[in-house]
């Protein structure tokens, strides 16, 4: 189902007292930014003109309607979230599917995907030389090694992935996680060395530092991360450090690439808020 353009406005201007009006009538909606505006995107013709109508009041200083209905939370957002709402994140999840296969089911190709390239002889390892293959940038972020790997990484990334891809627009989202996801490689590899490493974790928390900067600073009800979840991850990545992953039988974490990615993301987020801001 296509979309329609509502309202556009300045980035200044809040729009959150019109968004939860929306929410409570129960109108499906997401506010992106566009180009310096914010944009509200609606499902069907007639609520593009109530949006209209209902910012045109705002503007006067006038009440908006009192509502007979309560409000509605699971259901906007289960239609906002929608798989086809946010391509991006749900094309990272299919990829990160065929790297689970890669590295844990088939792993014949894995020498192509790894940070390092390497050849295996028997129970040896010998790590190879690499020149010009800048993929392997980004790609050891696809790569997972064993079921809770993937599982853990997936459902942050569907539950931050989205909220980004939903708030900000997919290219944002898309440039987000290049960035983080080769930076906290880049960490990894200068901290530990030539190894054999993988998986999404750097790239959520890179997010997770992300959103959680933008609701804290930008009071986004929608990337808000609750200070519970925020201290749970922080916990658990510094309890990683001490190897107790290793003792579960669980195996090794590529700890400098949660760091790396956390910092990227707190320092992406600080960027687009102030600088960008400030330009405007």
């Amino acid at each position: 189902m296509s979309e329609i353009k509502a309202l556009e406005v300045s980035i200044e201007q809040d729009l959150r007292p019109l968004s939860v009006y929306l929410w409570r009538s129960g109108v499906p909606h997401r506010i992106v930014e566009e180009a310096g505006q914010q944009v509200i995107w609606v499902q069907r013709e007639p609520q593009a003109e109530g949006v209209r109508a209902l910012y045109a009041r705002m503007q006067r200083g006038e009440a908006l309607p009192a509502l007979a209905a309560p409000l509605v939370v699971a259901k906007p957002r289960s239609v906002d979230f929608a798989p086809w709402h946010t391509p991006v994140t749900s094309v990272l999840v299919v990829l990160s599917l065929i790297g689970f296969f890669i590295g844990t089911i088939d792993k014949a190709l894995l020498p192509w995907f790894t940070f390092f390239e390497f050849d295996q002889l028997g129970g040896y390892v010998f790590f190879n030389t690499v020149k010009g293959e800048y993929w392997r940038l980004l790609t050891p972020i696809f790569l997972h090694f064993g079921w809770p790997h993937i599982v853990f990484n997936m459902l942050w990334l569907w539950d931050l992935g989205r909220r980004v891809e939903l708030v900000q627009g997919r290219w944002r989202l898309l440039l987000i996680v290049v960035l983080i996801g080769a930076g906290s490689n880049i960490t990894q590899a200068a901290f530990a060395g030539q190894n054999i490493f993988g998986g999404m974790s750097g790239v959520d928390y890179g997010l997770l530092g992300y959103c959680w900067l933008w609701g804290w600073l930008r009071k986004d009800p929608i990337l808000h991360v609750p200070k519970p979840v925020m201290i749970a991850m922080l916990v658990m990545m510094f309890l990683s450090m001490t190897g107790i992953t290793e003792v579960m039988g669980i195996g090794a974490v590529a700890n400098a690439a949660h760091v790396g990615g956390l910092l990227m993301g707190l320092l992406l987020g600080a960027y687009v808020i102030l600088v960008l801001r400030s330009e405007r």
